[in-house]
């Protein structure tokens, strides 16, 4: 399917497996509970849609944007991002397990409490996004963008965080033993904590 747009319209329970969408637009669509596993998405947008318990299994998504989307509680084992924009979405309860992430924005995304232990998010912009909680050991942050992010309570142990930009990010309950920082960011971690450094 290619260059087609649909709005407000609703997709229950419908069966997208398999389906490679090309430069489609969604917006306010409803995917509540839909079958997407496998599907392909490339130069696609979906604005403010709802994949609430949406099976998303093993699904490519390359230079697509997934804006303000709801996928609470939705299935996305193995699905994998490529270049995505999944600003401002909510993954609520949803299974993340062995997903991938190559660079994209997903800023203001709500992340909490998710397990994302071990991924490589290297350049993945993160501005914004509500992280507390979430487990993020061992994972590759160089050079990711997590200014503004909430980070309180997150399990950041063993993560590299080398390179990434941490404006205004309170690490001040955030769990870093053993993470790797550059000196600018162990400046900055010292000045959470209130410590001069001269």
């Amino acid at each position: 399917m290619q260059d087609q747009t649909f709005e407000d319209q609703s997709f229950p329970d419908g069966k997208w497996q398999d389906l490679d969408l090309q430069q489609c637009r969604f917006v306010k669509c409803l995917f509540r509970g839909a079958r997407l596993s496998e599907l392909k998405t490339k130069d696609c947008e979906f604005d403010e849609c709802d994949f609430t318990g949406a099976g998303l299994s093993s699904s490519i998504h390359r230079s697509t944007g997934f804006l303000n989307c709801k996928f609470i509680n939705a299935d996305l084992f193995g699905v994998q991002f490529e270049k995505c924009r999944l600003i401002g979405s909510v993954f609520d309860g949803a299974n993340l397990a062995t997903i991938s992430i190559s660079g994209g924005d997903w800023s203001f995304v709500n992340l909490r409490y998710q397990e994302l232990d071990g991924m490589n998010l290297r350049g993945v912009r993160f501005k914004g996004a509500d992280l507390a909680g979430a487990s993020l050991k061992k994972c590759d942050l160089r050079d990711a963008v997590l200014d503004q992010a909430s980070l309180r309570q997150a399990k950041l142990q063993k993560a590299d965080l080398r390179g990434a930009s941490v404006d205004e990010v309170d690490l001040r309950t955030t769990d870093l033993k053993g993470a790797r920082f550059d000196m600018a960011q162990a400046i900055h971690f010292a000045q959470c904590f209130g410590i001069v450094v001269e």
